[in-house]
């Protein structure tokens, strides 16, 4: 008797997580995988206005927790651990510098992936995190192609992008 009073609990538990499977809330875990990969930088803005191709010139590698920027000499310029909160679109994105002029310092910011491209802004140290993909003050935003879809000229990024 002992059995069926427990396979109620069991039932229950199946059927929410067969629920929650079929709604697609599940856990967000495997949501970063998109994100995972080698890119180039084709396209950046700092406070509303366009960053020079030349200062744009590193490999930004993206995986399951870090991001890390290396410039044309294959030195690591930038890195940070981060979170997403993958709850609505775009993505929210939490960065803490792990090598920058500073440790520790958090920036917040969106995200957004569509085939081999990535859209990111965020939030300079002192500035508010963003709302949309235009850069205000003490914010900057760069668009990002995987390394193997990268085209070997870089241009201003495409519209919509």
């Amino acid at each position: 008797m002992a059995y069926v009073k427990h396979s109620h609990w069991l039932i229950g538990v199946i059927g929410i997580l067969f629920l929650t499977s079929c709604t697609g809330s599940s856990s967000d875990t495997a949501k970063p995988a998109v994100l995972v990969g080698d890119y180039h930088i084709i396209g950046g803005e700092r406070a509303g206005t366009p960053i020079d191709q030349h200062e744009l010139d590193a490999v930004i590698t993206i995986r399951e927790q870090t991001i890390t920027a290396y410039d044309k000499e294959q030195n690591k310029t930038f890195a940070a651990t981060y979170t997403l909160d993958t709850k609505h679109m775009p993505w929210k994105i939490t960065m803490i510098s792990t090598k920058a002029p500073e440790t520790g310092v958090i920036s917040k910011g969106l995200i957004e992936a569509e085939g081999d491209k990535i859209r990111l802004i965020y939030a300079l140290p002192n500035g508010q995190p963003p709302t949309d993909f235009k850069t205000g003050e003490q914010q900057q935003m760069f668009v990002l192609v995987k390394t193997d879809a990268a085209m070997p000229e870089r241009g201003p990024a495409p519209a919509g992008m």
